[in-house]
């Protein structure tokens, strides 16, 4: 079957799409993350709405998900009632974004409470699955460290 020709921002927010559904986001969650990142300009609710063609109340429940994740950014603009939604740029940024956000919302948390999970009366076989899953939390937070610091250096050396 032959498709018709999509434009260059169609493709790519069709292209957004299926990378954010890899990162494990739902359909509507993945459409609405590609079309804000395509987008110049913040978006109003009504409008996504219309460009996903998902009903406001999905679009609504979506868009209170990807924020809390911290993906996008909610904008009230002087005399209106509507909000607005936007998204920063940059796929170096947005990396960094995401990894900090894991590092500090997981990997930290996990790594101060783990130790007292550990001296807690366990069978021995509980205990190994515990340590195992620490040890796995410290390569973790030594990769991601790094990761961090990968991506601030070629965001620097982008911005010569």
């Amino acid at each position: 079957m032959i498709t018709a020709l999509k434009s260059p921002k169609e493709e790519f927010i069709a292209l957004m799409t299926e990378n954010s559904k890899v990162d494990g986001l739902d359909e509507l969650s993945s459409k609405i993350i590609a079309i804000l990142y395509a987008e110049p300009n913040e978006l109003s609710l009504d409008e996504i709405a219309k460009r996903t063609r998902y009903s406001l109340s999905a679009v609504s429940t979506a868009m209170k998900f990807i924020e809390r994740i911290g993906l996008i950014k909610r904008i009230k603009k002087p005399k209106s009632r509507k909000i607005y939604f936007y998204m920063e740029k940059g796929m170096i940024r947005f990396s960094l974004d995401m990894i900090r956000k894991k590092y500090e919302r997981v990997i930290l948390p996990t790594k101060q409470r783990l130790p007292s999970i550990m001296k807690s009366e366990n069978s021995k076989n509980e205990l190994k699955i515990i340590e195992n899953y620490y040890k796995e939390v410290l390569a973790s937070e030594d990769i991601m460290k790094k990761s961090i610091k990968m991506l601030e250096n070629a965001k620097k050396n982008l911005k010569k």
